[in-house]
């Protein structure tokens, strides 16, 4: 089978291979920054914590993040709006405010569920009393899941009765 040659300009060669590094840069810098379906690798607070409780275990660090990120929205809408810099800088600052907030509440839910370092919480709060068991697939296993790390009480096993 014959693979297909590209017939590029000589000039194209340097750019091509420029991004082709930089596009495996930037894969091996990927940070996923999305909630984990695996089991935590921390102890676990609340496995399902509400709003109240994840704004009670804000700290101070969240709160400054937040205050950081309002700001800089601010200073940026600021920068940007030329003819109506006031109104521009405080929209900017109120869709700052907002992905602040949501930034936070994820923080502090992944803290409480154990998807973060939380050793604070588990002094303050202490753990629940059922942690998830992390087990391995079973090797050779037709249909291994992804992770590897996945136990029944973070994804049960289906109940087929229900599909009848």
């Amino acid at each position: 089978m014959m693979e297909r040659m590209e017939v590029l300009p000589e000039w194209a060669l340097p750019i091509r291979r420029t991004f082709f590094l930089a596009m495996k840069n930037i894969q091996k810098h990927t940070i996923i920054t999305t909630m984990p379906f695996g089991d935590p690798k921390f102890t676990v607070v609340n496995p399902s914590p509400d709003v109240d409780q994840t704004i009670r275990s804000l700290r101070t660090s969240d709160y400054l993040a937040a205050a950081f990120m309002t700001g800089a929205s601010w200073s940026y809408g600021y920068m940007v709006g030329k003819p109506t810099r006031m109104a521009t800088a405080s929209t900017a600052m109120a869709l700052g405010m907002t992905c602040a907030g949501m930034m936070v509440l994820q923080n502090g839910r992944a803290r409480l569920r154990g998807y973060r370092e939380n050793e604070k919480e588990v002094k303050k709060y202490g753990a629940w009393p059922v942690q998830p068991e992390i087990k391995a697939n079973e090797p050779g296993s037709r249909f291994p899941t992804a992770t590897g790390l996945t136990s029944p009480s973070v994804k049960p096993p289906l109940n087929w009765r229900n599909y009848d």
